[in-house]
C-alpha cells in the first residue's frame, strides 16, 4: 500500500519560515543570476509616469544610471522611432485589460548610435486605481540578427527555386524528393510540390533511366563523392526523350552526416539536337570535301597530262641528246591546280614557240581558265610563227569566251619563237614579265631582257588589243628563261622582298652554267631565301638553250 505523501519534512517537522536575512539573500542571488545572464528588471508606475530601472536595465538601453532621468517619454526617445508607437499602444493594453505585457523592439543607444534589439515582459498589478508593470528585458540582437540572416538565406534559396531555369531538386537517402525548384515541377507537369513530394524517379521516368539515376545517387552516398556535369538522356514513359546536364552532390546535415542527395539538371536537348545536326552537317562536308579533294586531284592529273611530257626534237628526227635546242622547266602549283602553265610548241624542224601563261588568281577557277587558254593554244598553232598575231589571235577568242561570264578575268602570257635557220628571236608579249636572255660575248656573259620588247595589254580584257612582234639575234649557247611573277615577288624572313634585279643577279653567277642546272640552283636559292623555304604562289620557269644553228 502507497504511503500517503505529508507536507512533513522528514522527522515530522514541518519547513521553518525563512527570516529577513535569508529572503535579503534569496534576492541577491536572484539579482546576480539575472545579472549574469544579462536580463534587467525594471517596475513602471503607469499612474505616476514613474519607472524604476535596475543597472542591466540601464546597460541594455545604453545609458548610464544617474545620467538618465527615468520617465516614459525619455525611454521613449530611446526606442527606435519605427517601433515606439507600437510600444506605446502594447503597454496602455496591458494596463487596460491586465494581460501581460510581451514586445520585442529596438533602441537606439544614444552614445553611438547602435541599434540593439529588446524583448520585454511584464505583468500588471492594480492596487485600487493605482496601475504598476513589472517586468524583464533582456537583449536578443544576435538572435534577431541571425533570423534575419535566415530569412535573407530563405528569401535567396525561394527565389532561386522559383524562377532559376535549372531544375533544382533535394533527395532524402532513399532517392524520395524533399524539395523541388518551380522548373522542376513544370518538367514533371506538376502543378503543386505535393504531387512530387515523396515520390522518386521511377513515378516519372522510364525505368532504364529511373534505375541509373537511383544508382548514381546510392554511389554518391555511400562514398561522398559528387558527381559533375554528366550529360545524360533521360527516357520518359511516353518514349520520348531529352537530354540534360546533371550535377549531383552529397547533402549533409550540421554535423557532416549524409542525409541524402542534392543536384541541378540543365536542360540541353537543343544543345545536343543541334550538336547531332552539325555532326551531320560536318559528316556531309567531309564527304563533300573528300569528292572536292578527289576531283581536285583527277584536275591536277588531267592539267600534269596537258603539259608537255617529252620535249620535242630539233629536227624532229635528231636524238634527244643531238638536239639543236634543249629545254627544262620548273612549275609549283600553290593549291592543287595552277593558273600557270607554259606550252613548247614544234613549228618546224627549225622553230620552237615557247609560250608561257599566267591566269589571275589560283585554284579551280585559274586552272579552268589555263585549260581554255591550253586549247587556244593548239588550235591557233598555225599561225604561232609569228608571236604578234598568235597572240592578237589568241587574245580576241579568250575576250569573247570570258565575255560570257559574269567574273572578270584575265592572263598575262609571253611567247617566243626560236628561229635557228634564221638565227633570230621572234617575241611578243602580253602585260607579262619580260624573259632574261643569258648571251656568251667571248669573255663576257650578259643577262638581259629581250630587247625592244613592248607589253601589250593583257590577254582576255580587251578584245581588239594590238600586239607587236618584236626580233633579236640568236647565238650558239644563248639561254632564254621565261617565267611568271611567283619565280621572285618571294618575301624572306626580314621582310626583304626577292626582286627581278635579285633574279638576274642569281642568274649572273651561273651564267656559265647549262639551261637545266642554272635553272635548278637559282630556285634553290629562291627558296632558301624565303621565309617558309617554298613558293607561296604558282610559279612556271621555261628555259630553252641554242646548241647550234642550222645553215
Amino acid at each position: 500500500m502507497t504511503p500517503e505523501l505529508s507536507p512533513e519534512f522528514p522527522g515530522g517537522s514541518t519547513p521553518p519560515e525563512h527570516s529577513p536575512a535569508d529572503r535579503r539573500d534569496i534576492e541577491s542571488h536572484s539579482r546576480q543570476a539575472l545579472e549574469a545572464a544579462g536580463v534587467g528588471t525594471w517596475i513602471w508606475d503607469i499612474s505616476l509616469n514613474s519607472l524604476i530601472w535596475d543597472d542591466m536595465t540601464h546597460a541594455l538601453f545604453g545609458v548610464k544610471p544617474g545620467e538618465f532621468t527615468v520617465r516614459r517619454e525619455n525611454m521613449e526617445r530611446l526606442i527606435h522611432p519605427d517601433d515606439c508607437d507600437r510600444v506605446r499602444a502594447e503597454v496602455a493594453l496591458s494596463a487596460r485589460t491586465g494581460a501581460d505585457f510581451a514586445s520585442e523592439y529596438r533602441v537606439i543607444w544614444p552614445r553611438d548610435g547602435s541599434v540593439h534589439f529588446l524583448r520585454s515582459r511584464g505583468k500588471v498589478f492594480r492596487e485600487g486605481a493605482r496601475v504598476r508593470l513589472t517586468g524583464a528585458c533582456w537583449d536578443i540582437t544576435e538572435r534577431k540578427t541571425m533570423e534575419e540572416e535566415l530569412a535573407r538565406e530563405r528569401f535567396l534559396l525561394r527565389t532561386l527555386m522559383a524562377h532559376m531555369p535549372d531544375k533544382i531538386y533535394f533527395k532524402d537517402t532513399a532517392s524520395r524528393f524533399v524539395r523541388v525548384s518551380g522548373a522542376m515541377l513544370t518538367w514533371f507537369g506538376a502543378h503543386d510540390a505535393a504531387e512530387v513530394m515523396g515520390k522518386t524517379d521511377f513515378d516519372f521516368f522510364a525505368e532504364e533511366h529511373a534505375r541509373k539515376a537511383f544508382e548514381d545517387e546510392q554511389r554518391i552516398i555511400h562514398s561522398g563523392e559528387p558527381l559533375l556535369n554528366h550529360e545524360e538522356k533521360e527516357v520518359w514513359p511516353d518514349g520520348s526523350e531529352t537530354w540534360v546536364s546533371t550535377s549531383k552532390l552529397p547533402l549533409r546535415d550540421s554535423g557532416g552526416r549524409i542525409i541524402g542527395t542534392f543536384g541541378l539538371s540543365r536542360d540541353i536537348t537543343e544543345r545536343r539536337r543541334a550538336e547531332a545536326q552539325l555532326a551531320k552537317y560536318a559528316e556531309e562536308l567531309r564527304r563533300k570535301n573528300q569528292e572536292l579533294e578527289e576531283d581536285l586531284g583527277m584536275a591536277r592529273e588531267l592539267q600534269n597530262a596537258l603539259l608537255p611530257r617529252r620535249y620535242p626534237c630539233f629536227p624532229r628526227d635528231a636524238a634527244p641528246t643531238q638536239s639543236a635546242l634543249h629545254f627544262s622547266h620548273f612549275l609549283n602549283a600553290s593549291a592543287s591546280v595552277s593558273g600557270d602553265f607554259f606550252d613548247i610548241l614544234q613549228l618546224s624542224d627549225n622553230t620552237a614557240g615557247i609560250f608561257i601563261c599566267d591566269v589571275m588568281g589560283h585554284g579551280m577557277r585559274a586552272a579552268l581558265v589555263a585549260a581554255i587558254v591550253r586549247a587556244l593554244v593548239e588550235e591557233l598553232k598555225g599561225i604561232g610563227d609569228t608571236p604578234g598575231e598568235f597572240l592578237q589571235a589568241l587574245n580576241r577568242k579568250l575576250s569573247a569566251i570570258l565575255k560570257q561570264t559574269d567574273i572578270p578575268m584575265f592572263a598575262s602570257a609571253s611567247y617566243v619563237v626560236a628561229d635557228i635557220e634564221r638565227g633570230e628571236f621572234r617575241y611578243a608579249n602580253a602585260g607579262h614579265p619580260h624573259p632574261l636572255c643569258v648571251r656568251h660575248d667571248g669573255n663576257v656573259t650578259r643577262t638581259t631582257p629581250l630587247n625592244h620588247c613592248k607589253r601589250g595589254p593583257v590577254l582576255g580584257m580587251f578584245e581588239n588589243a594590238e600586239y607587236g612582234t618584236y626580233r633579236q639575234s640568236l647565238s650558239v649557247h644563248d639561254i632564254v628563261l621565261s617565267f611568271t611573277d611567283g619565280l621572285y615577288e618571294v618575301e624572306g624572313a626580314d621582310g626583304e622582298l626577292y626582286d627581278e634585279r635579285s633574279l638576274m643577279s642569281a642568274i649572273d653567277r651561273r651564267a656559265n652554267l647549262a639551261g637545266g642546272e642554272l635553272c635548278r640552283e637559282v630556285l634553290t636559292e629562291i627558296q632558301q631565301f624565303s621565309a617558309s623555304k617554298q613558293f607561296s604562289d604558282d610559279v612556271c620557269l621555261v628555259s630553252v638553250e641554242v646548241e647550234r644553228l642550222t645553215a
